[in-house]
């Protein structure tokens, strides 16, 4: 029977450490969106992002071509409202039901 080698530790933790940074490169690329508010059209949002002793201020108008790192711009874009109904529950009153998500913001990539 042919020995089966175990796998290098070594090559393991580089494979590993090289799928985190590249994964960390692209989430800190800068790229071009442009905002869009779903929530409040025409309106801007402020917001801060980043470590809690030197956050990153940011201010984004509707309409807005913006230039932001990806890990901002998916942040921005997780940012969900719930949408509840009020449902018979065979008892003969309503309770509250989650029916889905609304999402508030929109970041689309300009290309050129």
């Amino acid at each position: 029977m042919a020995k089966v080698q175990p796998a290098n530790p070594k090559t393991e933790e580089l494979l590993e450490k090289t799928k985190s940074e590249s994964g960390k490169k692209h989430l800190v690329e800068e790229r071009t969106y442009e905002f869009y508010n779903l929530e409040e059209p025409g309106l801007a949002v402020k917001f801060a992002y980043g470590p809690t002793n030197n956050p990153k201020r940011y201010n984004f108008w509707h309409g807005q071509k913006v230039t932001c790192p990806v890990e901002v711009a998916e942040h921005v874009e997780r940012s969900q409202t719930p949408l509840w109904s009020w449902r018979p529950d065979g008892m003969g009153s309503l309770t509250k039901q989650l029916t889905g998500w609304k999402p508030r913001f929109q970041m689309r990539e300009v290309r050129a």
